[in-house]
């Protein structure tokens, strides 16, 4: 399984029921065609593995229960809290046009004009009014500001996205 031909639907959140029921939280609508689907993929330990559904049921317009065939005890269930829903097929996600104009930057170099390379781009974060960028730096996660201000020049061939960050953001991290 290619994980850039995969597209994620959210993360599992909590569990619910008696039934080995999980709720899995929409990071973005999907369509209809999401509950046709036999199959989602899950993040475990770094690997998609593929959990085949057996019912897919809306509870409101960011939550779906979920029920898989190979989850049958409440251990099971809890080991799976917390891990990305991904699936093959892009159609079930509807785009939300905000947030997609820059999710082409994941796997991107952030570059600072004062500091240099400041990482590799790993998320685009959507917190309400603040979209930010989750950078990798050697072991640390970095929270960079998503802003136009910020953004001096995205060079697409070289993967590249030149910033001039606020005096002081990078400090808070060492």
């Amino acid at each position: 399984m290619d994980p850039e031909n995969v597209y994620c639907l959210g993360t599992i959140s909590k569990t619910r029921g008696a039934d080995c029921s999980l709720v899995l939280k929409l990071d973005n609508k999907i369509s209809e065609r999401f509950y046709e689907m036999e199959s989602v993929f899950l993040e475990i330990e770094g690997l998609l593995v593929p959990f085949f559904i057996n019912v897919a049921e809306p509870l409101d317009q960011k939550n779906i229960l979920l029920n898989f065939d190979s989850v049958s005890t409440e251990n099971q269930c809890k080991d799976l809290i917390g891990c990305k829903v991904y699936t093959e097929l892009p159609d079930v996600i509807i785009p939300d046009k905000k947030k997609s104009q820059y999710n082409y930057l994941k796997g991107f170099t952030l570059w600072d004009h004062k500091y240099g390379n400041v990482g590799k781009i790993t998320e685009i974060l959507f917190y309400p009014n603040n979209p930010v960028f989750q950078v990798k730096q050697d072991q640390k996660e970095i929270i960079v500001p998503l802003h136009e201000d910020l953004i001096t020049e995205i060079d697409s061939h070289k993967k590249l996205v030149k910033v001039n960050l606020p005096e002081g953001l990078l400090d808070l991290y060492n």
